[in-house]
């Protein structure tokens, strides 16, 4: 039996192990803090953010190019 695929089905990046720091329109995810710190990172253009109601666990970030990313609220740096 062939698996049809569902054309409108989206991938996302689990990042939700990673540490992260949001500075304006852009998130800094990295390893760790130290990592971030030494411009070892990943840099998110962020268009959009989707936060759990009524939990915020997780962030969905949609970046600039309509990639889909899931971060962990509690790795947050701030």
């Amino acid at each position: 039996m062939e698996k049809t695929k569902n054309e409108n089905q989206k991938t996302f990046s689990d990042l939700t192990n990673k540490s992260w720091f949001q500075d304006g329109n852009t998130i800094k995810v990295g390893d760790s803090f130290q990592k971030i710190i030494s411009s070892e990172f990943q840099l998110l253009d962020v268009k959009e953010v989707l936060v759990g109601d009524p939990f915020s666990t997780w962030k969905i970030i949609i970046t600039t190019d309509d990639k889909i990313h899931l971060l962990k609220s509690s790795r947050e740096l701030k």
